[in-house]
């Protein structure tokens, strides 16, 4: 036992030691790498742990970063006054959604999201606009930002999502005349500074948090990449309930 922690740690300096000063003459390197060599070759299934602490070693330097990251973008996840929100502006737990209106697994989170804001009134929900698969998703996401009203923005929200099939001009134009709006008065709006900088801060804090698609979803301060039933909504919150009850 103790030669193969004297082996794990040699192998460790012998990894380490570019980083640092040579801890060790080059003929007594070139007999460490041979020691280390030897023994692997004898006990190759040690050197699958050795691969395999290395790999949990990294998974959790790359959590902390994460971790360390959403910290970081707190405000702008949670507090930005320019995103719609849906459910009680104090509650503890936020669920933030990335999405794009002409992407179908966020039209598929849709039913689950409202469900689980139903089921759980502890629960907040943010809607972050990430139009990246169009120029008719951006032009979707500029007119959803349009809307004052946040009644009028989950009308339209809802009825783009349970759209079947492609968000066209002609879509976004037929459901803003169905919400009694009118559609040339809104493309104007769309088109102001303001709401593209929206867009373009929404996508620089995506970029930031290493969210490449859509859907994500971050559900206090732990990311949660890709379409999530309402299982997943459920088990997430959960654990944000614990988290807060520590």
């Amino acid at each position: 036992m103790r030669f193969t922690y004297m082996i794990l740690i040699l192998a460790g300096l012998a990894l380490t030691a570019p980083l640092q000063a040579a801890p060790f003459t080059a003929e007594q390197e070139k007999a460490i790498e041979k020691l280390i060599a030897d023994y692997f070759v004898a006990n190759p299934e040690k050197l699958g742990d050795a691969l395999d602490n290395m790999q949990a070693h990294y998974r959790d330097i790359e959590a902390q970063r994460m971790a360390q990251t959403l910290k970081d973008n707190a405000k702008a996840l949670y507090k930005d006054e320019r995103d719609f929100t849906l459910g009680p502006a104090d509650a503890p737990i936020t669920i933030v959604e990335f999405y794009d209106y002409n992407c179908g697994y966020c039209k598929r989170s849709l039913a689950p999201l409202m469900q689980t804001l139903d089921e759980n009134q502890d629960v907040r929900l943010v809607f972050k606009e990430l139009p990246i698969l169009s120029e008719t998703s951006r032009i979707a996401a500029r007119t959803a930002l349009a809307l004052d009203d946040p009644l009028t923005f989950l009308s339209y929200h809802t009825k783009l999502m349970t759209h079947r099939g492609s968000v066209t001009q002609t879509v976004i134009d037929k459901t803003l005349t169905e919400l009694k709006l009118s559609p040339k008065a809104i493309a104007e709006k769309a088109k102001s500074a303001d709401i593209k900088q929206v867009i373009a801060n929404t996508g620089a804090l995506a970029d930031r948090l290493g969210i490449g698609g859509t859907p994500a979803f971050i559900v206090n301060g732990e990311l949660y990449p890709g379409a999530l039933e309402v299982a997943d909504l459920t088990a997430a919150v959960v654990k944000a309930r614990k988290a807060l009850a520590n």
